[in-house]
């Protein structure tokens, strides 16, 4: 694990946008695998059916578009605990609504879905899923742009975003919102009897 990273590092001092790129893509597309395996056993569906454009759609989102965005390290503030609550302020206030907007959207039309479609699924997505977003990554954000090493930053919250990406995906797929405080009682009681 550890050549991985001698690896991950040489690449992200040589080339830090396509390191990043690369490693949240691949993120991305694990955690659609992993919600199409939850999917599947929550739904009991056999035999399982492994959706690759699904997962295509993930990673190409989470490379193309997620990873690129990275400036809140260029922010010029000189009072540490003001620069940290800009950063996480910025990110969740200001990023975090636009991006998964524009999520959703892409999801909807990347899966062949009307504009009408993809405005219906934000409606009923976006706020569940807003309202999950802060209360994980509020927190960790704080703690991220703490104590993180700057061009640690974005690999540090793509391994937290693993999790994160499979809850998206489910939510992504699903007809109606995935709450995440409820999640787990959701998939209790969907395969009770």
């Amino acid at each position: 694990m550890s050549a991985v990273f001698v690896a991950y590092n040489r690449l992200l001092q040589r080339r830090p946008l396509l390191a990043q790129c690369v490693v949240t893509s691949g993120l991305f597309g694990v955690g659609d695998v992993l919600a199409q395996f939850a999917q599947a056993a929550v739904e009991n569906k056999k035999p399982f059916k492994y959706d690759p454009i699904r997962t295509g759609r993930m990673a190409v989102y989470g490379g193309l578009i997620f990873a690129p965005i990275a400036v809140l390290d260029r922010i010029p503030i000189k009072s540490r605990p003001a620069l940290i609550a800009t950063r996480v302020g910025l990110d969740q206030f200001a990023f975090a609504p636009v991006m998964l907007s524009v999520f959703f959207t892409a999801q909807a039309l990347m899966d062949g879905k009307s504009i009408t479609d993809s405005n219906a699924k934000l409606k009923t997505t976006l706020p569940t899923t807003l309202m999950a977003n802060w209360t994980l990554f509020i927190p960790f954000q704080a703690l991220n742009f703490s104590v993180v090493p700057l061009q640690h930053r974005l690999l540090t919250v793509n391994v937290v975003s693993l999790f994160w990406n499979t809850y998206l995906s489910l939510a992504a797929n699903r007809d109606t919102p995935l709450l995440l405080s409820n999640a787990a009682i959701e998939v209790a009681d969907e395969k009770l009897p």
